[in-house]
């Protein structure tokens, strides 16, 4: 899935302001954009709605029906999967959940869903966390990870780290801990929620 991104004429009905005022805000550093190989400039919606946000401009809601963050959850114990999703959605609606019961499950809804944080347990049969970080990072630098454990250990912890773990988090979780962690890295505090899906 591909980022949507918009010409700065879109930028410039979005935000209801002419097209001089968003080429100002660009060149000035305000709002992130990049050009294309035609030399147009290109701004991506994970930096438009933040910049909005900040400005006090109102988000659309066709906007907002796609800003959703996407978070994977990855453990081979069906009955915590259950319980991390459950728990974050009764605590604070912030997310669109997915999840996977394998480490190859979350190599494929890794590719195919781009989430942007996966939950990630590190003790699992076949693909364990240490080879599925690894999987993920070859692919995708910016994905937040959070390792997950329930058998902690210091050489655990430094492993998943060097292997491109943002956090790592022993068993059982603290859910304020957990939403907190989240915020922090993806800047989600005043993301909408969509329902659970395990598409």
């Amino acid at each position: 899935m591909q980022e949507t991104r918009y010409t700065t004429r879109q930028v410039a009905k979005i935000c209801q302001v002419n097209i001089a005022t968003v080429i100002n805000w660009i060149d000035k550093g305000g709002l992130k954009a990049f050009k294309t190989y035609g030399g147009h400039r290109r701004v991506q919606q994970k930096d438009l709605i933040p910049f909005m946000k900040k400005l006090g401009f109102p988000i659309p809601k066709e906007l907002i029906s796609e800003a959703y963050n996407k978070v994977l959850v990855v453990d081979d114990d069906p009955k915590v999967l259950k319980s991390i999703t459950a728990s974050l959605k009764r605590n604070h609606k912030i997310c669109q959940f997915y999840t996977a019961e394998s480490g190859f499950e979350a190599g494929w809804k890794t590719r195919h869903i781009k989430p942007d944080i996966v939950i990630l347990d590190i003790r699992m049969p076949g693909i364990d966390g240490f080879k599925v970080c690894d999987m993920i990072r070859e692919k995708d630098k910016d994905v937040k990870i959070i390792a997950i454990t329930g058998y902690p250990s210091e050489a655990a912890r430094k492993k998943i780290l060097s292997k491109g773990a943002n956090v790592y988090l022993k068993k059982p979780l603290n859910i304020e801990k957990l939403i907190k962690i989240m915020i922090d890295l993806c800047d989600m505090e005043n993301c909408v929620y969509a329902k659970a899906s395990n598409k």
